[in-house]
C-alpha cells in the first residue's frame, strides 16, 4: 500500500476555473494534468506530467512527507524480513524462544514507526490541503494560479493511506502478543518442572 501511496498523483485533486487547466492532479514528486490549446479554432488537449523541482513553491508537508514515506518504505520490508524468519524458525521447530522473540519484536517497532510515518504524512498533507492555507506555489508563467482555484477533492489516497496505517498497526500489536505469549511461557516451563523434580526426590 504504502508505495502506491507514495507513486500515486493525486495527493492533491484541484480544480480551476481556467478555459486551459480544468483540473489538476498533485502527488509528492510530480504532478499531471491536461492542457487544452486553441489551435486555429480547434481545442488540442495535451497530457503534461511535471516533476516537482526547484521552480515549484514546495511547502513542507510535501518536502518532509517525501523522506517520510521514504523511510516507511523502507521499514515496512524490514518488518516482514524478521517477521517471516521468525515464522520459518517457528515451523522447523527451532528451540530458540529468544530469537523468536527478537524478530517478533523487532518486526512490531518496524511496524510501529511506518505506521506512524504513515499517518503524519497523510494527515499532515490532507488536513493543510482541506482545512489550511497550503504554501504549495506554481513556477513562474505557469497557465494558472492558486487564486483561480475553484473546489478540492478527496482522492482514494486518503482512505487507502487510513488502510495501510491500519495494517500495518494490526499486524504490530499481533506480533506484540505473539511475543508477550512466548514470555508467558518461558516462565510457566519451571513451574511444570518443578512438581516432577520434587516427585523424583
Amino acid at each position: 500500500f504504502s508505495m502506491g501511496i507514495a507513486n500515486s498523483r493525486s495527493w492533491r485533486v484541484w480544480e480551476f476555473n481556467s478555459q486551459s487547466i480544468a483540473v489538476m492532479y498533485i502527488g509528492l514528486w510530480e504532478t499531471y494534468y491536461v492542457e487544452t490549446f486553441n489551435v486555429t479554432g480547434l481545442n488540442l488537449n495535451v497530457s503534461v506530467s511535471a516533476k516537482l523541482n526547484a521552480s515549484w513553491g514546495i511547502p513542507d508537508e510535501i518536502y518532509y512527507g517525501q523522506d517520510l514515506l521514504l523511510l516507511a518504505n523502507f521499514l515496512a520490508p524490514v518488518a516482514l524480513v524478521f517477521s517471516t524468519l521468525a515464522v520459518w524458525a517457528s515451523w522447523t521447530r527451532s528451540p530458540y524462544p529468544l530469537f523468536f522473540r527478537s524478530c517478533y519484536n523487532t518486526a512490531a517497532v518496524h511496524l510501529f514507526l511506518s505506521c506512524f510515518c504513515l499517518t503524519l504524512t497523510v494527515a499532515w498533507n490532507f488536513i493543510v490541503d482541506l482545512f489550511g492555507q497550503t504554501t504549495l506555489e506554481f513556477p513562474q508563467k505557469f497557465p494558472v494560479s492558486k487564486e483561480m482555484i475553484s473546489s478540492k477533492r478527496i482522492s482514494y489516497v486518503l482512505p487507502l493511506g487510513v488502510l495501510a496505517c491500519i495494517f500495518s498497526l494490526v499486524g504490530a500489536i499481533i506480533f506484540v502478543m505473539d511475543s508477550c505469549a512466548m514470555e508467558e511461557e518461558k516462565e510457566e516451563e519451571p513451574k511444570l518442572l518443578m512438581p516432577m523434580g520434587v516427585s523424583e526426590a
